[in-house]
């Protein structure tokens, strides 16, 4: 059975139910990663409904999801993110931080297609670099970075205190 197209848009307001469940889904996988680095708040699915809610509605803010057969299987979130001082990239960055799919194999078709909707309309508010963060135990995430021309930039190291 063939899939219905999927269909890259910016996100309603009916869409923060499932980008917030996306995102606690990605969360719990992330924790086993990195225990203390990714251990989510007893609130987090709150404190996330209020942020994506509060980001849909500013005007700067790229955020698009990614629907097939009426269900929402991943979402992008892009915002104006100012490089240091030290540095000048020749014109705006954004950042692409909340980043989620469904299921770790959909990196390779929801992904791209909501990376390459977001870098065409990133480069119409004048974006000239996009930084997107990237656990490192995230192969299938990665791998889809790199095919998309992504290049490797900084990696953070953690550590018990």
């Amino acid at each position: 059975m063939k899939r219905a197209p999927i269909v890259i848009r910016a996100a309603c307001c009916d869409d923060i139910g499932a980008c917030v469940a996306l995102v606690q889904a990605e969360r719990e996988r992330r924790r086993f990663w990195q225990p203390i680095f990714w251990r989510p708040s007893p609130h987090a699915a709150s404190i996330s409904r209020v942020h994506f809610t509060n980001l849909r509605q500013r005007p700067d803010i790229v955020f698009l999801v990614a629907e097939q057969d009426g269900e929402i299987v991943g979402f992008l979130i892009g915002q104006p993110a100012p490089a240091p001082p030290v540095y000048a990239p020749g014109g705006a960055t954004f950042l692409i931080d909340d980043f989620c799919v469904a299921h770790g194999r959909r990196w390779r078709d929801v992904g791209p297609s909501l990376l390459d909707n977001a870098r065409t309309r990133l480069r119409a508010r004048g974006a000239t670099q996009i930084v997107v963060v990237c656990p490192d135990r995230d192969r299938e995430k990665k791998q889809m970075l790199r095919h998309a021309a992504l290049t490797h930039a900084s990696t953070w190291w953690t550590a018990s205190a």
